[in-house]
């Protein structure tokens, strides 16, 4: 569920207001995410020199993407804290770290980490299967081995939805059924033993919450050090969080994992159940005041002159940042008991 979703009615307007397929609208949110992330990258918000590898700045009807500067702000902010808990996760962690990003649809991480000489033994990106079709595709024809040299190894493609490339691996599976979501891991050599970092941006509150919990349970079960770093949803029970809602549901988004979005009470609660044992819940609005550096906050401020401020402080507030663990080999990176 992507920010845009809330303030940009030319973003509504390409949605379908109805699916008959679920999966599929849920896919075609890593699209309009791209296309927002790409357009704060042209203004300046943060540096990606891969992601116009991935994504068009024209819409459909070939106009160029445009986004409010809310959102621009949003995701500045999102990036930003993951980065942060990404960082603190391989420096604790050392070059034996994995990363498993679930939902991962066209983002860059793994490219923007190695090009800055981040040491980690793997990292898994995990979609559907026809959006790790459309990211092989072009991951294979990028030119000049822009995003192909930078792999440990050859890359060799299985199945045209998977690519396995040494410390790099891309897999197609539903992270619903947590067998075939095993064995795709174990394809890509995941070592179970190994401190390991599972990423989920806006991905868990499409799922039900019994199969979110059921995911969650099976990720602390099966590894020795574990992490988990989730964006998503939260307070979607006041005037604004129902309006964010009503929106999403309109595309033809169906959340079925909502309940544990109504309160940071209620997601720590999941992540206890689940098995993890210490951690933080912040909503976005308070990572954005108090975690995030103040100078590059400033900077990001002018980029677009933003002088009223509610309307972001209404958006953060009602998305959240976790970072849970269950580590004892690594002294749960100093985070406090959940």
């Amino acid at each position: 569920m992507e920010t845009e979703a809330v303030l940009s009615e030319s973003v509504k307007a390409r949605r379908r207001s109805s699916s008959v397929n679920d999966d599929y609208s849920v896919q075609k949110t890593n699209d309009d995410a791209s296309q927002s992330k790409l357009a704060a990258v042209k203004l300046g918000y943060w540096k990606d020199e891969f992601l116009a590898r991935f994504v068009s700045m024209s819409t459909e009807d070939g106009r160029a993407v445009h986004r409010d500067p809310e959102i621009s702000l949003g995701y500045w902010a999102r990036i930003t804290i993951i980065r942060h808990y990404i960082d603190l996760f391989l420096a604790k962690a050392g070059e034996q770290a994995q990363i498993i990003s679930i939902g991962s649809g066209f983002d860059t991480l793994f490219w923007r980490l190695k090009s800055e000489g981040a040491k980690f033994a793997r990292f898994v990106e995990v979609d559907f299967a026809s959006v790790t079709a459309k990211k092989l595709r072009v991951i294979r024809r990028s030119s000049s081995n822009a995003l192909t040299g930078l792999f440990r190894e050859e890359a060799h493609e299985n199945q045209h939805t998977d690519l396995h490339a040494g410390d790099y691996h891309l897999v197609g599976a539903d992270v619903r059924q947590w067998a075939e979501l095993k064995t795709k891991l174990e394809e890509a050599n995941v070592d179970w033993k190994a401190p390991t970092l599972v990423l989920a941006e806006c991905v868990l509150i499409y799922m039900a919450v019994s199969q979110s919990e059921e995911l969650l349970s099976h990720f602390t079960k099966q590894f020795t050090n574990l992490a988990l770093l989730s964006y998503e949803q939260v307070n979607v029970n006041d005037d604004f969080g129902r309006v964010m809602v009503e929106n999403l549901e309109k595309r033809g988004l169906r959340l079925a994992g909502i309940g544990a979005c109504e309160s940071i009470e209620i997601q720590k609660k999941r992540l206890v159940d689940a098995g993890f044992s210490h951690g933080t819940v912040d909503d976005m609005n308070s990572v954005f005041h108090k975690k995030l550096s103040v100078e590059e906050r400033n900077k990001v401020l002018r980029i677009e002159c933003l002088d009223e401020m509610e309307l972001l402080k209404q958006l953060n507030e009602h998305y959240s940042i976790s970072f849970a663990s269950r580590a004892p080999e690594m002294d749960n990176f100093g985070e406090p008991t959940l």
